[in-house]
């Protein structure tokens, strides 16, 4: 027994039901034992009610308890956990000692701690009702039921929406209003409040009334980051970041802004709305800029609200690579977490801070990655995410020093693991007699299925264990001391913690020391037949004095009638350099050229100074022969059109009195001798 008011604890009993073939047994357990009952006579401001009205609580999940409320010689039937003292079965003022009996299918009875009342105390506070509020600052009033009942006495709790506990408040007085100083900004609050009228009991806890606090200007930095197809480049990338929290956003975030530096030294800047941004893609904590990097330098970046904006944020891109040859991470995931560890120490001169990075293998950019910022003194961090099974995720590690980053390590790691998929690609690079050089492709990680710590090469019954670490696209190995002139069939599979992944296979074989020297042995011989050949040909031309014409077979020109001597001197005439202005034609006829085909010809070239010409010692004659061998050579002759009509210009004229021995028609001309040659024949 105790008096209203004294605290107890609630004992709960057990009781199994068993369903079999159809029928139900009930096996009888520990007594389900209830709380003592909380009784109260309920007041609206005005008037008070005459009933008594008692609650308590019990473990009774599929509603199979009986339940009976007692006092002095009368009992009532529970509705639910509350029960009704009519006025009709008690006496006021008088002590009611009031106990809770429960009886389960199996006739079991359990009583609760029996309690002692007395009518004229359990007179129940009206609820207040809140009738007013204010934002800025957060204030509310409600409105007093105590007014005939005594003096009040009032205690207000509030809590933010992202709480679950309580923070109360006593609040003394009548005035029938509270304040919250110091509110978070752009919070959602939710206020309660209860009364005592005098010396009644308190009362409830009114409605929650929700009241949103003010903006301000945001505080802190966005924390950017990259998410790109390849770790080492930043040819493929795209510019992800974290949403502020609240209590840094302090307001609704209505955009950002981005200032996009180029190599080139151009700048963009960008002004993203969140509400009408197509190329702003948010999740509930993280979001990114649908829009590749590519050329960008660095990015400066900062949230605004209503109010303002954050301090601008800077992320350089340019990402320099120190891989370690060896593996760093230790990698433990659960469904719900990974935690990544390392020991090495590192150098505090211009190291800032870690980034730590996991990205879901296959998965689009700006989706699936996260990251976190720790402090170089730390050594393990967990870091909590939603993990599937059978998924490879890539977890990599950058340091970060003088606003650089430098990607350190990477490695990959799984939930759960199955066997791994078949290698994509195994061949043979090169081969000699005792040796072979193959490669490989790795498989890729969203087929991973597990970690791969090593592959197995083999033939026969060898076996090599190739370790899988660092996780590279493309892999070689050479083996060694083979058999010579042999045939050869190889396989390579992926090992991780499941099991072996099916078989690759390629053939091959081995070279025979006889064969090599066979073939060196008939090469040198061809390339020295070759060289002889060449010798000889250049001393039998050399012999023969025409070198210089087998060249020039070798090398044929095309005639350029630029360069022709008589063109110019026609050229000459027209402009009337070298013919009395009397002699020039009205009409002048233009010459035809007519190709003659010939296997050889010899010439002598002979020249005719000008009439007008100061005397010019002759140029010896030069013998000028050119032999092609069998091979036809085309050339040109000149035909006047005067000459048709007998009429023959006996005006020469050269202005030049440079050697004809030299120009386009000493290499593509006959000569007059070959003329008069060719009309005797």
């Amino acid at each position: 027994m105790k008096l209203a008011g004294e605290s107890n604890p609630t004992a709960v009993g057990r009781f199994w039901v068993i369903h079999v073939i159809g029928s139900t047994f009930y096996i009888k357990g520990s007594p389900v034992i209830p709380s003592p009952p909380e009784c109260h006579i309920p007041c609206d401001g005005s008037a008070c009610d005459v009933d008594i009205i008692c609650t308590w609580t019990v473990s009774d999940p599929d509603n199979s308890l009986i339940q009976t409320l007692h006092w002095a010689n009368y009992n009532s039937t529970a509705t639910g956990h509350t029960a009704i003292i009519q006025r009709n079965d008690f006496t006021s003022p008088s002590k009611l000692q009031v106990w809770v009996q429960t009886q389960n299918r199996d006739g079991t009875v359990s009583k609760s701690e029996m309690v002692i009342f007395y009518t004229e105390n359990l007179y129940k506070s009206p609820r207040p009702k809140i009738v007013s509020s204010s934002q800025d600052p957060i204030e509310i009033q409600w409105r007093s039921l105590c007014e005939n009942l005594g003096e009040e006495q009032c205690e207000v709790r509030y809590r933010t929406e992202i709480e679950k506990a309580w923070v109360q408040q006593d609040e003394g007085g009548v005035s029938g209003s509270y304040m919250l100083n110091n509110a978070e900004p752009s919070r959602n609050y939710s206020f309660q409040i209860r009364c005592k009228c005098g010396a009644y009991l308190m009362s409830d806890w009114s409605e929650a009334l929700v009241i949103r606090s003010a903006e301000r200007v945001p505080i802190g930095k966005l924390d950017i980051w990259k998410d790109c197809k390849k770790l080492d480049k930043v040819t493929d990338c795209v510019l992800v970041w974290k949403k502020l929290p609240m209590f840094e956003a302090r307001g609704h975030i209505l955009g950002y802004k981005i200032t996009l530096y180029y190599n080139d030294g151009s700048i963009m800047d960008l002004n993203e709305p969140v509400a009408k941004s197509k190329s702003l893609i948010c999740n509930a904590v993280q979001c990114f800029h649908n829009s590749s990097l590519m050329d960008v330098k660095s990015v400066v970046m900062c949230a605004y609200n209503a109010l303002g904006e954050t301090e601008p944020s800077h992320l350089i891109l340019q990402t320099s690579v120190a891989i370690a040859a060896h593996k760093v991470l230790d990698l433990k995931m659960r469904e719900n977490n990974i935690t990544i560890s390392w020991s090495r120490t590192w150098s505090t001169d211009n190291m800032k801070e870690f980034v730590v990075q996991y990205k879901e293998a296959g998965t689009p950019l700006g989706r699936g990655l996260d990251w976190v910022r720790i402090d170089i003194s730390t050594k393990t961090i967990t870091i909590k995410g939603k993990f599937k099974k059978y998924t490879a995720y890539q977890v990599s590690m950058f340091t970060v020093a003088n606003h650089t980053t430098r990607l350190y390590c990477t490695d990959v790691t799984h939930y759960v693991q199955g066997k791994p998929t078949r290698v994509p690609l195994f061949k043979v690079d090169s081969y000699g007699t005792t040796n072979v050089t193959l490669s490989w492709k790795t498989v890729l990680m969203s087929v991973h299925n597990g970690v791969i710590p090593y592959y197995q090469i083999g033939f026969g019954n060898n076996v090599y264990n190739v370790s899988g670490y660092p996780q590279m696209e493309n892999r070689t190995y050479v083996l060694t001391n083979l058999a010579e002139d042999h045939d050869y069939e190889v396989w390579i599979k992926a090992v991780n913690q499941a099991g072996p992944g099916p078989n690759t296979t390629v053939q091959f074989k081995t070279l025979s020391t006889d064969n090599i020297g066979r073939f060196i042995c008939l090469f040198l011989t061809l390339f020295g037949a070759v060289v002889l050949l060449l010798l000889v040909s250049l001393l039998v031309l050399a012999k023969r004095k025409t070198y210089p014409a087998a060249l020039s077979c070798l090398f044929e020109k095309v005639p350029d009638p630029h360069n022709s001597n008589i063109l110019k001197e026609i050229g000459n005439q027209i402009h009337g350099f070298c013919i009395p202005k009397e002699h020039v034609e009205q009409h002048p006829k233009m010459s035809t050229i007519e190709v003659v085909n010939s296997c050889v010809f010899n010439s002598k070239l002979d020249h005719d100074p000008c009439d007008w010409a100061d005397e010019v010692e002759e140029p010896e004659e030069k013998e000028h022969k050119t032999s092609c061998g069998c091979r036809k050579q085309e050339y040109s002759k000149m035909i006047d059109s005067d000459k048709e009509k007998n009429e023959e210009d006996t005006d020469t004229c050269s202005s030049s009195s440079e050697e004809d021995s030299a120009g386009y028609e000493q290499h593509f001309m006959p000569t007059k001798e070959d003329m008069m040659e060719l009309n005797q024949q």
